[in-house]
């Protein structure tokens, strides 16, 4: 054989050889710690430190990653984002992502992240709610697969915890809780931090089980679904912990989990519903998607980059070009924009962005072929509940005028310096003939949008 020719074989060898390596300490679980390292979205883990003193146990986890989310409300909230959307990104890297939805576990309550016992009388709503959280997870799912994750290589799981604990017999569960242990559960930042508080605090025994029951859902999600690995909050630490400890002992498996930073308000609050921050919910009808949309668009420049790197389902090296272009732009919007959309089109689709920006340029620019777009529910959710009018109490322009201002200024007479609006076109003579039929929105024929001055708009609603 010839050098040349030599030289070459030893060369595929060594190709071969790097590739065999390569594929044999690849692992998705491991690739997507990786990932979360990189956006900075590893608040604390358990086993810790997760990489270096554990790597080879990760790399051979299994592909299941799961979150958990009781449904005590009817839908989720801008809080549970976080959680939620990067259990979905873990199936870019081939894992298999498990939604766990706390049926059981809502009655009783996590103490984590409270100062108090949760209100006891509302816990059964959850009953109710679960089916709606469950249906909300799966429409969030797909339009994320649709749009965002067309690379995706699993399906999401969403499991009701009821399916285990619905038929169980205390007994049952006393023994299968036996490789629990106190001194463990006493531990736990939640669990100390209310025993520490003094009389009249505490935690009700329920709460204290809590952590039983979430340690055994882990090991039921060991055992029908090979998950090893899961998502929390920053709170959630001592759930990791026994939780893992529970499946070592008890089904011999190697578990860990991540916690990942908590979305917090510009005061350091979380965000959530059950501590005062939560006003905007993924539910349409509770929050529309104009002010979800908004809710993003109007974030402070360091707030949106920092959302865009821990929420987005964009690869690292797009939420770094955008976060440069955001920089090199500012005042511009870069980092809003782009996380309005993608949010907006994950929880209600493209077409609820197209009508939230649709909506933003008529709110915020007076664009009237974007007002003209809109329909009536819409209108209303933008500028407000409409007055109402009667048709024949309106005969000119002057009329309509006087009948929308709200405090003691004549319209009529204030229309002539050229403040006042109707449907876009300037109206000065207070005279002129008011015709309804020619006067009302397209797609509001109901309605007429009146404006003062820049932006004081107002509905006006035709009985």
């Amino acid at each position: 054989m010839r050098l040349r020719d030599a030289i070459a074989v030893r060369r595929c060898f060594k190709l071969i050889k790097s590739c065999l390596s390569t594929a044999s300490t690849s692992s998705p679980v491991a690739d997507y710690v990786e990932d979360l390292q990189k956006r900075g979205l590893i608040a604390d883990s358990y086993p810790s430190p997760i990489f270096q003193e554990n790597e080879a146990n990760l790399r051979r986890l299994p592909k299941g990653v799961y979150a958990g989310f009781d449904p005590t409300a009817r839908s989720l909230h801008v809080g549970n984002l976080l959680i939620l959307l990067n259990l979905f990104r873990s199936s870019k890297f081939d894992c298999q992502p498990i939604a766990i939805i706390g049926g059981a576990t809502a009655l009783v309550g996590d103490p984590s992240g409270r100062s108090t016992d949760r209100d006891a009388s509302r816990l059964h709503e959850a009953l109710e709610n679960k089916h709606l959280i469950m249906k909300q997870i799966q429409l969030l799912w797909r339009n994320a697969r649709e749009r965002i994750l067309l690379g995706a290589k699993s399906e999401l799981k969403c499991i009701d915890n009821s399916e285990w604990y619905s038929e169980m017999k205390l007994l049952d569960f006393l023994s299968l809780t036996r490789a629990l242990r106190i001194g463990e559960m006493l531990r736990t930042r939640a669990i100390r931090s209310r025993l520490e508080a003094g009389a009249g605090s505490g935690v009700s025994f329920p709460e204290f089980v809590y952590q039983s029951l979430q340690a055994y859902d882990w090991r039921m999600l060991a055992e029908k679904h090979d998950c090893c690995f899961q998502l929390g909050g920053s709170d959630q630490l001592g759930h990791l912990d026994i939780g893992a400890h529970y499946i070592g002992r008890s089904a011999d498996k190697f578990a860990a989990g991540v916690c990942l930073p908590l979305l917090t308000d510009s005061t350091g609050n979380k965000i959530g519903k059950s501590t005062g921050g939560g006003g905007t919910w993924l539910d349409g009808e509770m929050t529309s998607p104009f002010h979800l949309y908004q809710f993003f668009r109007q974030l402070h420049d360091t707030d949106a980059v920092m959302m865009l790197k821990r929420c987005s389902l964009r690869s690292t090296e797009e939420v770094n070009a955008l976060e440069s272009e955001h920089a090199a732009n500012l005042g511009k919007w870069i980092a809003q924009d782009a996380l309005a959309e993608e949010m907006t089109e994950i929880v209600h689709g493209r077409e609820a962005v197209d009508m939230a920006r649709n909506a933003s340029k008529a709110l915020f620019y007076g664009s009237m072929d974007a007002v003209q777009s809109l329909p009536a529910s819409v209108l209303i959710d933008v500028f407000g509940q409409p007055v109402q009018l009667r048709a024949d109490e309106v005969q000119s322009f002057g009329d309509l005028a006087d009948r929308t201002r709200t405090d003691k200024q004549k319209g009529s007479k204030l229309m002539k310096t050229g403040a006042f609006k109707v449907n876009g076109e300037k109206r000065v003579d207070s005279s002129e003939s008011f015709s309804l039929e020619s006067m009302t929105l397209s797609n509001a024929p109901s309605m007429t949008l009146v404006c003062w001055g820049k932006r004081k708009f107002q509905l006006v609603k035709w009985n």
